[in-house]
């Protein structure tokens, strides 16, 4: 059987950030198998191959990872497991994996815009504000840098346009997509790392992705880190009791629901002309039915129970549109192109500047884009 030499502190070092044990390892290791792994068998001289790759099943970060020797800090502040303890959500260990690769990405990316001399650490609006402060105020005073001027009615092209206008500032959006068939699904809807990367999930609705990346925007005004993975356009009790999280649902629905938040004025307790104005709002703007009642009922307008009652109906109905989608999926697998995420125009300038100076190959280019080399010449 095929042994290697490999770094062993860096195995600690994934420990330390997955905040795992070795005994905790080796039980993952150990899952379905007769003949159990020791932990003398990866502590030893030399590891099996085999033992390494599986290893790298639980941590995902590719074998040449193992075999450098180069020095790694434990302690290193430019991941945010070691800065932050606590998360608003539970993380499972896809979603920690997931935000350790676009810690990777952010710093692979940085490391391009240093040799390209392009780097800058000025980032508009960050920390900008606190909880003390309005956050329907916060919304008026950021609307014009970062929603676009144009009325644009397709969800997908408006959530374009506003990751466009956050690289103008130097900020990172990274959107993932999900396919149906993947085994080990992430339970985050979208996070925030200081000081300019948002990450987002591709969600059932692009006004929903839209809320998240508001919401994620009110992170980065305060300055707080958080990886999330609850509806944000929800009423949630933890969301309630958060301050952070209230200030950042209540400056995502003012930025995008900006002038037609006056529609709700009208209205001091619920009757059936609400729902007449909320289906309206719903049709003209880029916030779902279900955002638009949560703000009612954060204003106490509609009440807890009734409140309840309308999001089960309209979870009911997303449910019910996912699992067509699902089938419609499954029936046409064979014939589907893996869906593309949003790329950033900060991520594709940064590439660029990267191609040009010799620093990736383009197969890598292609690669880190998911763009097939048939499509480089539209990128370059």
């Amino acid at each position: 059987m095929t042994t290697t030499q490999f770094n062993k502190e860096r195995l600690d070092y994934l420990l330390a950030l997955f905040s795992m044990s070795k005994d905790e390892l080796l039980s993952l290791l150990n899952e379905g198998r007769k003949k159990f792994i020791a932990l003398e068998d990866i502590y030893g001289e030399e590891i099996k191959i085999s033992l390494l790759k599986k290893i790298d099943e639980v941590f995902h970060k590719g074998l040449s990872f193992y075999l450098d020797f180069t020095p790694i800090d434990l302690n290193q502040k430019t991941k945010v497991f070691f800065r932050k303890s606590r998360f608003q959500s539970v993380l499972s260990m896809e979603d920690k994996r997931l935000v350790d690769s676009f810690e990777s990405l952010k710093s692979l990316l940085d490391g391009y815009r240093t040799l390209t001399d392009t780097f800058s650490s000025e980032y508009h609006l960050h920390s900008s504000f606190t909880i003390h402060c309005d956050p329907k105020k916060a919304a008026n005073q950021v609307r014009d840098t970062l929603i676009p001027k144009k009325n644009i009615k397709d969800h997908r092209q408006f959530l374009k346009a506003v990751i466009a206008n956050l690289a103008e500032i130097n900020v990172y959006v990274f959107e993932f997509v999900e396919t149906w068939n993947k085994r080990e699904r992430a339970t985050i809807d979208g996070f925030y790392l200081d000081p300019n990367v948002i990450v987002l999930k591709r969600q059932k609705s692009y006004k929903r992705e839209i809320f998240t990346l508001a919401h994620e925007i009110g992170h980065y005004l305060l300055g707080v880190e958080d990886v999330e993975s609850l509806d944000m356009s929800k009423v949630e009790k933890n969301r309630v009791s958060n301050k952070v999280e209230r200030w950042c649902n209540d400056f995502a629905f003012y930025l995008i629901a900006g002038d037609a938040v006056n529609e709700l004025d009208k209205y001091s307790s619920y009757s059936e002309d609400v729902n007449f104005t909320i289906d309206e709002l719903s049709n003209s703007t880029h916030i779902s039915k279900m955002a638009w009642y949560t703000r009612l009922a954060y204003n106490k307008i509609v009440p807890m129970p009734h409140y309840r009652g309308i999001i089960r109906d309209l979870e009911e109905e997303q449910a019910e549109k996912q699992r067509e989608l699902k089938e419609e999926q499954k029936a046409n697998s064979s014939n589907a192109r893996a869906p593309k995420p949003i790329v950033s125009p900060l991520y594709l300038e940064t590439m660029q500047y990267a191609f040009y100076n010799g620093l990736v190959s383009e197969s890598s280019f292609c690669e880190q884009l998911k763009i097939s080399p048939k499509q480089i010449d539209k990128y370059l």
